[in-house]
Formats: structure tokens, C-alpha cells, sequence
């Protein structure tokens, strides 16, 4: 009996797909934040300004500002401990040529638990429950499908890129590039607020 939500046929993995920003959202923002107009939102000036430009809305995830994202996180590097952990048994088993019992990957809903004591403290059973549950079906990807978001997205795959594979280095280089664009645009009299 397994309680995790199943993988959806035709469902594409995270490979190659953007999970934040654009270099040029980030850009667009910062002159954005720095000139307040009306009552539009930030997000919508923002994906104005991107449909006038390169005529596309803005790509980032719904995900990225998910209140979940830590626990979320957390249930990925988790199950990407599991899996390399199953991986290293079964080299050792082919290396000393004797079977032994591999150790079991953790469920979704195992995984949800332990994020939810971790990460929430819920104060009574039926808290708790709900939000395990929202976080496996976040985790699994069932919660964005119902909002009718990312049905080619693999979540679980997203999720472990997020906590186990993400360039720091090139988002700090990224960072320090904008930065420095922002200074020039300042000095041309074009004020950004970053």
C-alpha cells in the first residue's frame, strides 16, 4: 500500500525549466517598486510591462511565493536522501554479492508529516492533518493541478532541484550583474529600487 499521489503519464520533468525570475522581471521590478502608480499591483505593472516588451507574462512560478516552500523543501531533500541512500545499499549489495532487505523510501504522506511537526506545530490533530495533506498534494503536485497550474511541471522534481541542486553561485553572479545595472540606471537618472 503506498500513499503516495502517483506520477501522471506525460508528466515533464524539471529539467531546463525556470523557477524565479528573469534576470529581466528582476530588473523591471526594481524600476517598478521605485515608482508606486495607482492602485496596480507590483505584479501587474510587472507583466504589463513584459507583455509591451517581449509580449509574454511573466514565467515565474506560482510556487515561489509559497508560504509551503521551506516544508516543501524539506520533503524534497528528505526524499532525495532516501533515494541515495536505496542507491548506496544496492551498490553495496552488488559489490559483496549478497541481497539484503533494502531500506524503504519514505511515503509523501510520511514526508508531509515530518515537515508538518518541523515546520508548523500545529495545535491539535485535525490542523495537522490538514496541513499534511496540503502539503503532500502540494508536494506531489495534485494542489497547483486543481488551480489549473503547471500540469507539465514534475513537482517532486522541482522541489528537489530547488533544495538539492540550485547554482547560488550563478544567482549571486546574477545579482551582482544587476546591481551593477541598476547603479548605471541611477546615475542616468532612471530610479530603481533595490
Amino acid at each position: 500500500m503506498d500513499d503516495e499521489i502517483p506520477y501522471i503519464d506525460g508528466e515533464e520533468y524539471a529539467i531546463e525549466t525556470r523557477f524565479g525570475r528573469t534576470f529581466l522581471e528582476k530588473l523591471l521590478l526594481a524600476i517598478i517598486n521605485a515608482h508606486p502608480v495607482g492602485q496596480d499591483t507590483p505584479e501587474s505593472r510587472l507583466n504589463t510591462a513584459l507583455r509591451a516588451l517581449t509580449g509574454e507574462d511573466s514565467k515565474v512560478e506560482a510556487v515561489a511565493q509559497d508560504g509551503d516552500l521551506a516544508a516543501l523543501r524539506f520533503m524534497a531533500e528528505e526524499r532525495h536522501r532516501d533515494e541515495y541512500d536505496c542507491f548506496l545499499q544496492q551498490m553495496k549489495q552488488r559489490k559483496e554479492n549478497r541481497p539484503t532487505k533494502l531500506p524503504r523510501k519514505r511515503s509523501d504522506l510520511k514526508l508531509a508529516q515530518e515537515a508538518t511537526d518541523k515546520f508548523f506545530n500545529p495545535p491539535n490533530e485535525q490542523v495537522r492533518k490538514s496541513t499534511y495533506d496540503r502539503l503532500r498534494e502540494k508536494f506531489s503536485g495534485t494542489y497547483y493541478r486543481k488551480q489549473g497550474k503547471g500540469h507539465e511541471v514534475n513537482y517532486r522534481e522541482y522541489f528537489t532541484y530547488q533544495a538539492v541542486e540550485h547554482d547560488y553561485v550563478a544567482e549571486s553572479l546574477e545579482a551582482q550583474a544587476l546591481d551593477q545595472i541598476c547603479e548605471i540606471l541611477r546615475k542616468n537618472g532612471v530610479e530603481v529600487e533595490r
